[in-house]
């Protein structure tokens, strides 16, 4: 019998899945789903954090999968091993501005807009604001996402 955190779980994993096309993110879920179908009947964490956990561990595998196979060119004409993808950590970082609950929306907007390559100038004009006023709210909304990110990290 399934308890109710894993469900929780699943089915909050399963909507990422529907909600992303990167077959990295798809292979994270994939891989955490598997974890947490191996003990189905754990209620001792609630969904939300059973969840994390079982994506941190997904991408823990991955890592170490990378680190094991090398990545080859499978083109003929070329014979040179693979360069792993530096884009790995910006994934991460995607992701977890995403989901992070403790992240308002509109930080979570300003934030995003931050990592896609906007800046403060261009986040002034688009939105009528002052650009000190942009500023401020980059300010705080980086100090909010810092001390929530060393809380996750730590937790985990």
């Amino acid at each position: 019998m399934i308890s109710h955190p894993v469900e929780g779980a699943i089915v909050a994993l399963q909507r990422s899945a529907l909600a992303t096309f990167d077959a990295y993110q798809l292979d994270r879920i994939d891989r955490a789903l598997d974890e947490l179908l191996r003990n189905p009947s754990d209620e001792s964490t609630p969904a939300e954090y059973r969840a994390r956990s079982a994506m941190g561990h997904a991408y823990e595998v991955l890592e170490r999968r990378k680190a094991i196979t090398p990545l080859v060119s499978l083109a003929t004409e070329h014979n040179d091993q693979g360069v792993s993808d530096r884009d790995y950590p910006l994934v991460e970082i995607f992701e977890w501005l995403r989901v992070e609950p403790g992240i308002s929306q509109e930080q979570r907007t300003l934030l995003l807009a931050l990592a896609r390559g906007d800046d403060a100038v261009s986040l002034a004009h688009r939105e009528g604001l002052p650009v000190a006023r942009v500023r401020e709210r980059i300010s705080r909304a980086r100090k909010a996402a810092r001390q929530l990110w060393k809380a996750s990290v730590l937790a985990a």
